[in-house]
């Protein structure tokens, strides 16, 4: 029923009949008005905040399930414990047991150092589960190998060319193997370890490398670029130095003219990041020189010159450019046919 204006002014006249509310009841209006605003205020805040905690949950658990990260905390890395009896158990290849060190964890880094005593190293890996241990001695040389339970012996055997007497350090791993069979198509070093070590928990796993070194007799080692059979590096400290000169590996033969006239000389070439074989001709003798085998020890000899000479040519070639059968120029220059300059090489000549 619709309601008219007299209505509204009987009602206002009857509220008015009941007097001014007095001031103490208008004080206490005005507390409960300024304490709800205090609450809905601080309301307001906690939204905020409760809002803002989730979005930062949520990119702290992106963040950490990707693998495309680029900056990433190292992962830590365990200490292992060496076993002393090792070195008392039999060779294997040709090579003698050097040293062994067990590790107790899966999915956390270890590092496994040895001293060879020989151009070669052989490590084999002996798990007490169905793991996969990769290995790492510096980019380029990532690896990884099966390892289970069902051989004593270990299993997996990796063999490198090293440098006698100079230590070496892989940086090594194990993971579950259905970790492995998961991730293998898209581990190919161990930045890509570190991602997945990143998300994943270190978990109980006992296993361990073994080293051994010596010259390696085994067909598997035949594909291996053997180092220079020397027993022992030749110094050149106190040595008087002809020349000294660096280039790329470019297959071009240069003349390295000499300070004085060499008869009784001691060379060293070394080769770096892809530069791999050095033909070095002398007093019309020509050595051709595996110095990538080396690596930054480089590849040191004697040579004599009858009569003496006062200049030595040399041509460096880098890996990709395959086996040296001919040194002549022709044949050097077939080797470097689509194949783009690599490396750096270093000769140095000292006079004996």
């Amino acid at each position: 029923m619709a309601h008219e204006l007299k209505d509204l002014t009987e009602v206002m006249e009857a509220e008015t009949a009941r007097g001014v509310p007095s001031p103490d009841l208008l004080d206490g209006v005005r507390r409960r008005v300024r304490r709800g605003n205090r609450q809905r205020a601080a309301a307001a805040a906690l939204g905020v905040m409760l809002v803002a905690g989730t979005a930062f949950g949520i990119v702290q658990r992106q963040e950490g399930d990707s693998p495309g990260r680029d900056a990433l905390a190292p992962a830590p890395v365990m200490t292992g414990v060496v076993e002393p009896d090792f070195p008392k158990s039999a060779g294997r290849d040709g090579m003698q047991p050097l040293k062994e060190v067990r590790f107790s964890k899966l999915r956390a880094k270890g590092r496994f150092t040895v001293t060879p005593t020989g151009p070669f190293i052989g490590t084999r890996l002996r798990c007490s589960g169905d793991f996969m241990v990769y290995m790492e001695t510096k980019p380029g040389s990532f690896g990884g190998g099966g390892c289970g339970k069902g051989s004593p012996d270990g299993n997996s055997t990796s063999v490198f060319n090293v440098t006698p007497g100079v230590p070496i350090t892989f940086e090594v791993v194990a993971v579950p193997l259905k970790d492995s069979e998961q991730n293998s198509n898209t581990w190919s070093s161990m930045a890509d370890i570190d991602r997945y070590l990143s998300g994943h928990a270190p978990m109980p796993g006992d296993w361990s490398v073994r080293g051994y070194s010596g010259r390696c007799n085994s067909r598997s080692c035949t594909t291996l670029t053997r180092p220079p059979a020397q027993s022992k590096r030749l110094p050149v400290a106190g040595l008087k130095r002809l020349s000294k000169v660096s280039g790329t590996a470019d297959g071009r033969s240069r003349r390295v003219p000499l300070k004085g006239p060499g008869k009784s000389t001691r060379m060293r070439v070394t080769c770096v990041d892809g530069a791999a074989v050095a033909v070095v001709r002398t007093g019309g003798r020509t050595k051709t020189v595996d110095c990538e085998s080396a690596e930054s020890a480089g590849v040191v000899w004697d040579q004599d010159v009858e009569g003496g000479t006062n200049g030595i040519e040399i041509a460096v070639l880098p890996a990709e450019a395959g086996k040296v059968h001919g040194t002549g120029e022709a044949a050097l220059a077939e080797l470097m046919k689509g194949v783009q300059p690599a490396g750096r090489w270093t000769l140095e000549v000292y006079a004996r």
